[in-house]
This record gives C-alpha cells, sequence and structure tokens, in this order.
C-alpha cells in the first residue's frame, strides 16, 4: 500500500521511454525487491506555482513544472503484514516487524504540487495540514518543513508567491503525460484527456 496524497504522483523516469502508460509499471519495480523488504522509501520533489497566478486548466502535471532543488520528504510504500502491529508511524514512514527491511527505491520518484497557486494554496489554512502543524494559524511547530518556508501563521499572501519554490524546471511528467494523454493543437498548446471541450 502507498501512502502519498492527492497532490502527489508516482513517478520513474525509466517510464519515458513508454508510448503509454500500464499496469505493470510500478509493480515491476517493486517486486524485485523481496519479500524480505517491509517498506520502501521514494523521495519527494515538491513543486511551486511555476509563475502561475490562476489554476492552469490542463492540470498540475502540464502547468506546475518548477520545483525545489532539495528533497525534504519521503514517502512510504508497505507490505502491510510487514507493519508493527503498534501502528506506530511518523505520517511518512512506519515502523516494521522484526525481520523485515527498509530499502529506499532511487529510480522512483513522488512529484509532489504542494505550493500550487494561492487561492489554491491558501484552502490548507482552512483545515488540518500535517501531523505536525494541525492548524497554521497556530504558532506551534515554526521550524517545521511541513510549513512553506517564509509563510508565517497568516493565510495572507506573500509577494513573489507564483515565483516561489522554482530553483529548478522539471517537465519531465509533464512531457511523458502529454505523450501518454494529450493531443497537440494546431497552435502548439496540449490537450489533455481530461479538459473539457
Amino acid at each position: 500500500m502507498a501512502f502519498i496524497d492527492v497532490d502527489e504522483f508516482v513517478f520513474s523516469p525509466a517510464w519515458a521511454a513508454s508510448h503509454q502508460p500500464n499496469h505493470s509499471m510500478l509493480a515491476s519495480l517493486v517486486e524485485p525487491i523481496g519479500r524480505k523488504v517491509g517498506q520502501i522509501m521514494i523521495y519527494c520533489n515538491e513543486f511551486g506555482p511555476s509563475g502561475h497566478r490562476t489554476q492552469p486548466k490542463n492540470g498540475v502535471t502540464q502547468g506546475y513544472t518548477c520545483r525545489r532543488r532539495s528533497k525534504e520528504r519521503h514517502k512510504s510504500i508497505v507490505q502491510l503484514g510487514a507493519v508493527d502491529p503498534s501502528l506506530v508511524n511518523s505520517v511518512h514512514h512506519f515502523k516494521i516487524k522484526d525481520g523485515f527491511e527498509t530499502k529506499r527505491l532511487p529510480s522512483v520518484q513522488i512529484n509532489h504540487y504542494k505550493y500550487q497557486v494561492w487561492e489554491e494554496f491558501r484552502t490548507k489554512f482552512r483545515r488540518r495540514v500535517s501531523t505536525y502543524v494541525v492548524d497554521w494559524k497556530d504558532k506551534l511547530n515554526l521550524n517545521s518543513k511541513d510549513r512553506a518556508p517564509g509563510l508565517g501563521v497568516e493565510p495572507v499572501e506573500p509577494d513573489g508567491w507564483a515565483y516561489k519554490f522554482c530553483e529548478e524546471n522539471d517537465t519531465l511528467l509533464r512531457d511523458v503525460t502529454r505523450q501518454w494523454f494529450g493531443t497537440e493543437e494546431s497552435d502548439r498548446r496540449f490537450k489533455m484527456k481530461w479538459e473539457r471541450t
């Protein structure tokens, strides 16, 4: 079972060579690891607003192409039978039973579209954010990496938000999903299958 958010996409750069997705892609990466591995760690790339002020009409994988350079987080895929009965976890990482091990899967990444346009990102102030920062308006855990750097405790758009968290251009998942789900229009724009006409 993978523990990821709705704004996160599991992706392997090796899939860029495939002309279409298939059900065996993730399984083919996980199966060779072996039965003794109870937990697989996958590191996250955190994407920013990428210069947008409104939500990209063709989706997050198409619109958000600029990300932070460092990988601050990882997510896990676990064998449910390997999880310790205590269920002790830190959301992204589980305590596993003796006899099992945790391995990093370097051939896979998660693209986390964490810092979207301000109107979308601001909604996170109205709901639970994470384990360590329950409400961003509370002046608790101010240095937690679960907080947006430099944002503070008020839902007020910081200057230059549209260009924050942009340290590296990364269009690999955008390009692959265009190949799989897009049609190139006459104006060199791609229309994705999920876009309304």
